[in-house]
């Protein structure tokens, strides 16, 4: 019985993880997020292209300034996200606050599996925003979100 609990953990486990976000201050308090919880805050919709699909899609989430003003109470100069692989981005809160991306966990109204990219990703609307269709924003799209930090100056 043991054996095959502990084989349920370990097949199930990543699945219940996947989809929470941790969102950490910098005295390592935190506080975790499921997509029910997302689904109760305003939502976005944004139609946009993107350097890796082959056509525009439509993408549902939240704005990444909402989520923040919702754990934090406010949008901190910068923030780290984070993806399960540990790919990070550090994002300001003058973009943050200027194109209004969205912590996305739609595609075409699908919920977005890991394997596809999901089940969060940061998404810029870049129809809207031309100029910040380059690398430097690109970079800052992370998929696979699992968790989101103040960053401290220094």
């Amino acid at each position: 019985m043991r054996k095959i609990i502990i084989l349920a953990l370990t097949v199930f486990a990543p699945a219940l993880f996947a989809h929470t976000i941790q969102l950490s201050r910098p005295d390592n308090s935190s506080v975790v997020v499921d997509l029910q919880e997302l689904k109760l805050l305003p939502q976005t919709i944004y139609t946009t292209s993107l350097p890796w699909l082959k056509s525009p899609a439509e993408f549902t989430g939240v704005k990444l300034s909402t989520l923040l003003k919702h754990a934090y109470g406010h949008v901190p100069m910068k923030v780290q996200i984070r993806a399960l692989n540990d790919y990070h981005s550090t994002l300001s809160r003058e973009d943050i606050l200027r194109y209004q991306p969205i912590v996305a966990y739609q595609q075409n109204q699908q919920y977005m599996k890991v394997r596809h990219k999901g089940p969060y990703w940061l998404i810029y609307p870049l129809e809207k925003y031309p100029e910040i269709d380059v690398s430097q924003y690109h970079s800052q799209m992370v998929w696979q979100i699992n968790r989101i930090s103040i960053k401290e100056e220094q």
